[in-house]
């Protein structure tokens, strides 16, 4: 029991983990054993990562990488592999989101979005999933997002994106599974970060959400970054497909 959630020996690759969500989750894996790779467009960003993680003893490195680039892919899985070895723990943290009604969508909006959401997430899996297959070991979390099982009035596009990651760890848990490869995505709700400060810094929207929120306050990048060691570790070994909420009751509340 003591090592369920041990990751001594993994190799944890998370893509945007400079700041936010991403971070908390490359710091509470390497403090758990794992050698982390810190990653995101970033290159400042990832190296001052690097230097805390540094500090408290955590493996670590950071290669930057700009996901809408496929070479920058290729290179961030060749120099982890030439460092590391062969990728255990694959997080992907990343996301843009657009904001506008149905009607003002157009190409370019969609392209962008849905390259940097999912396309890149699809790339970047099959660079590292065949590796996991030749070992029969392997864990995928994607970062989905609330707004992937609810309906959105001007998030709509992030949430056909992040709805497609979700969607995408569940095909890749039916076909993948065999080989104990388990894949799962964690949808937050409104999480206390940089990339939610247009909601949590608007107080009339944040006084209406609390009051929709059982918990009747936001959630902390160290409780994603808590599921997500479960999700990555030996504690979560017969958990695959799953999408799983951290929103503190939203979607449960009742209204009232």
């Amino acid at each position: 029991m003591k090592d369920l959630f041990d990751l001594s020996g993994k190799v944890a690759l998370i893509m945007g983990s400079s700041s936010g969500m991403g971070k908390a989750i490359a710091h509470i894996l390497g403090l758990n054993g794992a050698k982390v790779i810190i990653s995101s467009n970033d290159k400042t960003a990832c190296e001052k990562v690097l230097a805390e993680f540094q500090a408290e003893n955590i493996n670590a490195i950071a290669i930057p990488c700009d996901v809408s680039q496929k070479e920058q892919i290729d290179f961030l899985v060749s120099e982890t592999e030439k460092t590391f070895g062969n990728i255990d723990i694959l997080v992907n943290c990343v996301g843009i989101a657009i904001a506008g009604s149905f009607l003002e969508i157009d190409a370019e909006s969609f392209e962008k979005t849905m390259q940097i959401n999912l396309q890149s997430a699809i790339y970047l899996t099959k660079k590292v999933i065949p590796k996991m297959q030749a070992k029969k070991d392997g864990a995928i979390i994607y970062l989905s997002s609330l707004s992937s099982v609810r309906g959105n009035k001007f998030l709509g596009l992030y949430g056909i994106s992040k709805a497609g990651l979700a969607q995408l760890a569940r095909n890749l848990a039916v076909e993948f599974g065999p080989d104990n490869i388990r894949v799962n995505a964690i949808s937050p709700g409104v999480i206390d970060t940089e990339f939610a400060k247009p909601m949590t810094t608007n107080p009339e929207v944040m006084a209406k959400r609390v009051a929709l929120t059982p918990l009747r306050r936001i959630g902390k990048v160290e409780e994603v970054a808590g599921v997500t060691l479960l999700l990555a570790s030996k504690a979560g070994g017969f958990i695959t497909g799953q999408n799983i909420i951290i929103d503190g009751g939203t979607t449960i509340s009742d209204g009232n």
